[in-house]
């Protein structure tokens, strides 16, 4: 057994240094070893220095019992903070707290991880200026935020003022705040994703043990799962709040404009509504909008959604370089409506995609029901229609209808008929499936103030339109019906007006004669008026249309070919003598040659067709067989 000189000086003085750095609340590595230092040269230590080493050990060991122990209370009480629900940044302020309260730094940072900005956003500060530090924010491509965030490990840099970092941003202000010599960084990673970074600093050197790192990297653990759990509660709550915000905006009439508006502003986006047309619905900007006066160019938009041959539920189009995502809304498997938002899909987090799907749902509930609606009102009405122009109610029943369906016959309207003139390959349901999907965007484009009254019947689109409408309804009609069917061609006929109920029966039969006169002779209008068929309207049925064209080419057929062969015009010289009432000197003047030359040419007829137009009975005929030359070329 080895003894020692008791009251020895070198003795006393060994003890004395021991008992100072075991006194010690914290266990301070580097003054254990000035003391041993001290005492290098000293006989007695030099005896007892496995004993102190082993004293050093269980020193260290003490220390870090009482870092671990209260390591698991602070995480602990962040654990109750987050299932308190509290805050975030009431959790990161706590956990920076209390772990500045058992390490041995000046100062702890907690900077968060900002996928969107791709920056290190400073949101916790313990020991320093908040002021200057807290929400200061680096790009991880640069400095020191990008070796911490490039790390899985914990990491110390002594002496960094000394160091490349020292112009780093956020280096360079913890030096001019604090003096900063030392900088130790850990990171927040939670099921293997990163969240963020601790930063601890200290104003003089330490070079810490494997240890204390493997303590510290436990705690960055659990605090990160604290994070992760946090945001997963806090997602929950905003997604929940979100749900009812979206129901109760349907169910207190805010409509669709309500609904997209809660996302725009949960998401931070404007937002496009568009229907299955591609008409403008709604477009909304968040609350927060930084850009009041963006707007989306939506015809534009809706041509490149279009052009997808394949539409999954969500999918990126690019329009003058700028992406946009698109999702679907459906019912029933069939697309409703768009809703379109300005970035690519890659941008939008599991939150923000569950949120979109959750408003999805809730517009295609809206949607439907109004459509469900509508689409009630518009059976009312198709069956009106048909009651009207067939006469199978009593004019007393139709106005007593009419007012329950808001129409009133106070106003003038006409009759417009589309015939499609279809390849003979085309199936009948084909076309009356076409004309339905044109006659649903029509009612949704022109609206029920032009369109009060509109069916499919058979092969035949009847629309009711007033008579200051008719000439533009008409004419959008054909277009589109030509642009966006497999119809070869297609023709409208129109009405004379129509006023009282009894005038609907007689005006569906004129639009429907006007638009099979213009399919049966092919004429180059597909737009025809009833009232310019004059007496040949009263005559013509789809029965006898050769028998028509017989009529006039054997009445005219001769002087037709005459013109043809000799390049003149006695026909027009013709029409012009028939319908100043055989006038010589007024025709003369119109057709601006000498009645004398106007009596050769009249002769000149006479001997070509073989008659004599003096005659009553003569002229007649000649004039009915010019009435349909003339819409037979128009």
């Amino acid at each position: 057994m080895t003894t020692y000189p008791l009251e020895s000086y070198e003795f006393n003085e060994v003890m004395h240094k021991i008992a100072r750095l075991l006194d010690e609340k914290r266990y301070d590595e580097s003054k254990w070893e000035n003391a041993k230092e001290i005492l290098r040269n000293n006989n007695s230590y030099k005896l007892m220095k496995n004993h102190i080493n082993t004293i050093q050990l269980l020193k260290q060991n003490e220390d870090l019992f009482r870092f671990s122990t209260k390591t698991l209370e602070i995480l602990h009480q962040i654990n109750l903070e987050v299932a308190s629900l509290a805050p975030l940044t009431e959790i990161l302020k706590l956990s920076a707290n209390r772990l500045r309260s058992i390490s041995k730094v000046n100062v702890i940072l907690i900077a968060m991880l900002d996928k969107e900005k791709n920056v290190l956003r400073i949101d916790a500060v313990s020991g320093s200026n908040e002021e200057k530090l807290l929400h200061f924010e680096q790009s991880i491509d640069e400095g020191i935020a990008k070796l911490a965030t490039s790390s899985n490990e914990p990491f110390t840099i002594p002496k960094i003022n000394k160091t490349e970092f020292a112009e780093d941003p956020l280096v360079k202000l913890l030096i001019e705040t604090e003096n900063i010599v030392n900088l130790a960084a850990s990171p927040l990673i939670a099921h293997q994703e990163l969240l963020g970074i601790v930063f601890l600093a200290r104003n003089t050197v330490n070079t810490s043990k494997d240890i204390l790192f493997q303590m510290l990297k436990n705690y960055c653990y659990q605090t990160a799962i604290a994070i992760y759990n946090n945001k997963l509660y806090s997602n929950e709550i905003r997604i929940s709040k979100l749900h009812t915000e979206l129901f109760e905006e349907a169910l207190n009439k805010g409509g669709n404009e309500g609904v997209i508006q809660k996302l725009a502003n949960f998401i931070d986006e404007p937002i496009l509504l568009l229907d299955e047309f591609g008409n403008l619905i709604h477009q909304v900007h968040s609350i927060n909008c930084d850009n009041p006066e963006f707007r989306f160019n939506h015809s534009i938009i809706f041509k490149e959604i279009s052009t997808q041959k394949e539409r999954p539920y969500s999918f990126e189009i690019s329009v003058d370089e700028t992406y946009y995502s698109v999702f679907m809304i459906t019912f029933h498997n069939r697309t409703v409506a768009y809703l379109v938002l300005p970035s690519q899909l890659q941008r939008y987090d599991h939150l923000s995609i569950v949120a979109i799907e959750q408003t999805k749902n809730v517009l295609a509930l809206q949607i439907n029901q109004e459509r469900t609606s509508i689409e009630v009102e518009n059976r009312l009405r198709q069956d009106y229609l048909y009651d009207l122009i067939f006469g199978l109610e009593s004019e007393k029943n139709l106005v007593r209808r009419a007012r329950y369906l808001n129409i009133s016959f106070e106003k003038k309207h006409k009759v417009i008929v589309l015939s499609p003139n279809s390849h003979p390959q085309t199936n009948d349901q084909i076309i009356g499936n076409q004309l339905l999907q044109a006659l649903e965007k029509f009612r949704y484009i022109i609206g029920i103030s032009i369109l009060p009254l509109s069916m499919v019947h058979g092969e035949k689109l009847i629309l009711i339109v007033p008579e200051d409408k008719v000439k533009s309804t008409s004419n959008y009609v054909l277009k589109y019906i030509q642009e966006n069917s497999s119809f070869t061609k297609a023709t409208i006929g129109i009405s004379n007006t129509v006023k009282v109920p009894k005038d609907y029966i007689k005006g569906f039969e004129e639009a429907k004669k006007a638009a099979e006169f213009a399919s049966a002779f092919q004429n180059d209008s597909s737009i025809v008026h009833y009232d310019d068929l004059g007496i040949i309207g009263v005559l013509f049925n789809t029965e006898n249309t050769e028998n028509m064209e017989d009529f006039m080419k054997k009445h005219l057929q001769p002087i037709i070919k005459y013109d043809q062969k000799n390049n003149s015009d006695l026909i027009r010289t013709l029409q012009t003598y028939l319908d100043n009432e055989s006038v010589i000197q007024v025709s003369a003047e119109l057709l601006h040659v000498h009645y004398n030359t106007l009596r050769y040419r009249i002769n000149r007829i006479e001997e070509i067709l073989g008659v004599d137009l003096a005659n009553p009975h003569n002229r007649l005929n000649i004039q009915i067989a010019l009435i349909i030359a003339q819409l037979v070329k128009a």
